[in-house]
């Protein structure tokens, strides 16, 4: 989760906060010995090194580190068939197939999560793995991958995060040195960059079980069976440019990269681990609000706990605009381009007043692929959209679909061809933008776009109209939002839904693909010129599908779009149906309604309030200025003697007394007596008769 800009109200000792509570001087943290530190990497071209050193060569072994990723940084790819990763540490990456120059092992972030890769002896196959929790950036967290001959595992801070069978050896003897930061070459040359910090990073020659991982990761081992090697980036008063190897076996040279004295705190016991927060997620409470966390720690320490508290208002709302099939505006002859124009000029005007933070088309961008007219139409009315503005240097983030009309899938043809779609809205268009996440293969034909609203960050994957669906463009798909755990996912394609709200060939695979994704929450499209949605639930994950396309009536649909409100606070988003043109709302069943959406990390600025150097008893701290009636998100950042966690997000609602909202709490717990309104979890909703016909 993406955490917005704090306001900061520090209650030292408490005495601000209507407390008499001082420091606990009686506790202590024990003394670090030497001088502690850790190496950091700038994400552009900072590097460490070892020579080719055999002892590296593995074919079973654990790799294992602190890591604090402070950016972006850059990828490189493990090889056909693996990964594009952000380097921690490894030894080799893809360049050839079944000779010395395959990659031994790779270990670095797959998106916002873990991935590992090694290339095997006996064709250069890769066999990747990926994690499942995002590591929050700016924070420091143990990471480790093993692999044992028969199953990758990877872990976060010391919970087992993701596994993979592989039953192969990986390329032991390839001619690539040990590299941190960066992966090399068999010719020396630099690949990806690590934007962050590392700290005790250890590689050994087998793999080390869970427990052994949970119990070393707190602790300093300079030396161990097993151990191959291991840096400290601790300052010995050495060479600041060489990093020394405890088993005395591989040195590594930095190249740009720096030996810090920021670093992680061990032989000092585990993290503490917040075993009750008050008060409890959904909770209702009374407006007097205390804020309190029940601790364990590894022995009686002092406590430092800086409490984040926002309050969620309309202000925090936000807006995705999304245009349907726009195709019948751009025909030369029938002045209807105004309306095209129209929509995107109005993102534009509105951006701020609607808080617009994205745009999705839905392809069908065009009428009549050949025709060049056409294609100028929609470049112009979209190039709208991309000029820059103060604090938006690429405009306003956009991401499309590619239509049939786009693609020449019309008629009797079955022979795709994106080349006009790609001249005008390929790579070369989107690539230098910020919010471009990337494509599939070579070209644009699928994308996917990213963008942020309230520290929320939002990932739009967009499929293009294809009669027969290549899976390996699906599973990509899928893998986009894996990489991004805790974005808000939408998938944008253009055929997505039938007038009666059914599936089409293609979505029903897309949606099988998705399904057991909890990020995934929204689907969109257009194709049929009409008003559908569906909601389905897989294991009490819910994706809501809506159709919108106006081709079909007068004027080509006279600039009717889509308008996406997100509120945080009420946790919905209401979509309305819009012509800027008309200056007119459409307001039937099928035109305006509101969906439950889980929108939880977003929103505005936290103010903190700070209990410092106390015993983990007394850590409770009232909260003043909660209002009646709001609903609120907070979080905890707990640091004992140098180790820190920091909590999930919760959320309470403020009643006008603790009894009502006992009351309130208790009611909310009974099974309902009727269901009063029939809710669809399942299916579509509202539909209309199928008609074939309306599909273009």
């Amino acid at each position: 989760m993406t955490r917005s800009p704090r306001v900061l109200v520090c209650c030292l000792l408490l005495a601000a906060c209507g407390s008499d509570r001082g420091g606990d001087s009686t506790l202590a943290c024990p003394d670090e010995a030497g001088e502690p530190g850790a190496i950091t990497f700038d994400g552009v071209d900072d590097r460490a090194q070892t020579a080719v050193t055999p002892a590296l060569g593995l074919s079973t072994f654990t790799i294992e580190t602190w890591v604090r990723r402070d950016g972006e940084g850059a990828t490189y790819t493990t090889g056909v068939g693996g990964l594009r990763l952000v380097p921690i540490a490894g030894k080799g990456l893809g360049e050839g197939d079944g000779s010395n120059v395959d990659c031994n092992y790779a270990f670095g972030f797959w998106g916002d999560v873990l991935g590992a890769d090694f290339e095997d002896m006996a064709s250069g196959a890769n066999h990747p793995v990926t994690g499942q929790t995002a590591v929050a950036r700016g924070e420091w967290h143990h990471v480790a991958v093993s692999y044992d001959g028969t199953t990758w595992r990877l872990y976060v801070d010391g919970q087992l995060d993701g596994e993979a069978m592989a039953s192969a050896m990986p390329r032991a003897d390839s001619i690539h040195p040990f590299s941190i930061g960066a992966a090399i070459a068999s010719d020396g040359t630099p690949h990806g960059a690590f934007a962050g910090s590392l700290d005790e990073l250890r590689v050994w020659n087998r793999a080390r079980t869970a427990d052994e991982i949970a119990d070393g990761m707190f602790r300093t081992i300079a030396m161990a069976d097993g151990l191959v090697a291991r840096w400290s980036f601790d300052g010995d008063g050495g060479d600041p440019a060489v990093a020394t190897d405890s088993m005395g076996t591989a040195p590594l040279a930095l190249a740009g990269a720096t030996l810090v004295a920021d670093h992680v705190t061990l032989d000092h016991g585990a993290a503490p681990v917040v075993a009750e927060v008050s008060p409890a997620d959904g909770t209702a409470t009374g407006p007097d609000v205390t804020l309190d966390l029940g601790l364990e720690l590894a022995s009686r320490a002092p406590v430092d706990v800086t409490y984040h508290v926002r309050e969620l208002t309309a202000a925090d709302d936000f807006t995705i605009v999304v245009l349907p099939d726009t195709q019948i505006y751009t025909i030369e002859g029938r002045n209807l381009e105004k309306y095209f124009h129209d929509q995107t000029q109005w993102v534009r005007d509105n951006r701020e007043r609607y808080n617009i933070v994205g745009v999705i088309h839905n392809g069908d961008v065009i009428n009549n692929e050949p025709e060049i007219y056409q294609w100028e139409v929609a470049s112009a009315a979209l190039a709208r959209l991309e000029k820059p503005e103060d604090g938006l240097p690429d405009g306003v983030p956009w991401g499309v679909s590619v239509g049939n009309h786009d693609n020449r899938l019309i008629g009797s043809n079955t022979v795709l061809n994106t080349d006009k779609f790609n001249q005008y809205f390929g790579v070369e268009r989107f690539a230098d933008r910020a919010y471009y996440g990337g494509h599939y293969g070579t070209r644009n034909d699928n994308s996917w776009v990213t963008f942020s609203a309230g520290g929320l960050d939002f990932v739009v994957v967009s499929l293009m109209y294809e009669l027969d669906p290549d899976p390996a463009e699906i599973a990509w798909a899928r893998s986009i939002f894996q990489m991004h755990p805790n974005a808000f996912g939408i998938l944008n394609t253009h055929y997505l839904l039938t007038a009666g709200a059914n599936f089409s060939a293609q979505s029903k695979l897309i949606y099988e693909s998705l399904k057991d994704l909890p990020n995934v929450q929204l689907m969109t499209g257009g194709h049929v010129a009409a008003e559908s949605r569906r909601v389905d639930m897989f294991e009490g994950h819910t994706i809501h599908s809506m159709l919108a396309d106006y081709q079909g009536r007068d004027l080509g649909g006279a600039g009717y779009m889509r308008i996406w409100e997100f509120s945080p606070a009420n946790q919905t988003v209401s979509v309305r149906t819009y012509s800027p043109t008309l200056d007119k709302f459409e307001t039937d069943d099928n035109s305006e309604f509101t969906l439950d959406v889980d929108l939880r990390g977003a929103g505005g600025p936290f103010r903190d309030l700070a209990v410092t150097n106390v015993s983990p008893e007394r850590l409770a701290l009232p909260v003043d200025g909660l209002e009646v009636g709001k609903t609120y998100e907070w979080y905890a950042d707990v640091a004992s003697c140098g180790q820190r966690v920091v909590t999930p997000l919760y959320r309470f609602t403020t009643m006008a007394s603790a009894r009502a909202a006992a009351e309130l709490q208790h009611t909310l717990q009974q099974p309902p007596r009727r269901q009063r309104t029939q809710r669809v979890t399942s299916g579509p909703v509202n539909a209309a008769p199928e008609d074939p016909s309306l599909a273009d």
